[in-house]
């Protein structure tokens, strides 16, 4: 009799034991920590250098003729309270086919010539990104505003689509 008590008392503490293990399975509240991170840096564009769209930032013009020309202006905003190091990509696309021969200029604040980096990536794209800032980057906070006039030559047809894009380094 005596070891059926023993067996009964050590089942029921094997019982006790797992009962209670399965009704505290933890031994702290939980912790948890979230984030939405999002981009440092804003583009806008526009056609007077004072009204800007960002949402999505992009301007249409109504049609020009070859030899005619187009300006506007691209500005880049660092939203981070650190600096921003990297470069933008600046391409342009046009489906009927593209060369650095269909503009007779591309300035970027009335002085540098963006010809001067002009690569013919495919038949329907070209580059122009190796132009960059002199700083490669903006500080915190800091706005950078560019005019870019876009001269085409007399030959020159199709819609022509220029996209700038801020890459990390």
């Amino acid at each position: 009799m005596n070891k059926k008590y023993i067996a009964f008392g050590l089942m029921g503490v094997f019982l006790m034991v797992f009962a209670t293990a399965q009704l505290v399975d933890y031994l702290s509240n939980k912790a948890e920590v979230s984030v939405t991170v999002e981009s440092p840096v804003l583009l806008e564009v526009s056609t007077d250098g004072t009204t800007w769209s960002s949402n999505s930032a992009t301007l249409s013009f109504d049609s020009v003729y070859g030899g005619e020309g187009i300006t506007f202006w691209i500005q880049d905003t660092n939203l981070a309270s650190v600096p921003i190091v990297g470069y933008s990509t600046k391409i342009v696309y046009n489906a009927d086919g593209v060369t650095c021969d269909d503009f007779a200029s591309i300035t970027v604040d009335g002085g540098y010539n963006l010809l001067n980096d002009c690569v013919e990536i495919d038949s329907k794209n070209v580059d122009f990104s190796a132009y960059t800032s002199a700083s490669g980057g903006l500080d915190a906070g800091e706005v950078n505003t560019n005019k870019i006039v876009m001269a085409f030559k007399q030959n020159a047809l199709g819609t022509y689509v220029f996209t700038m894009q801020k890459v990390s380094a």
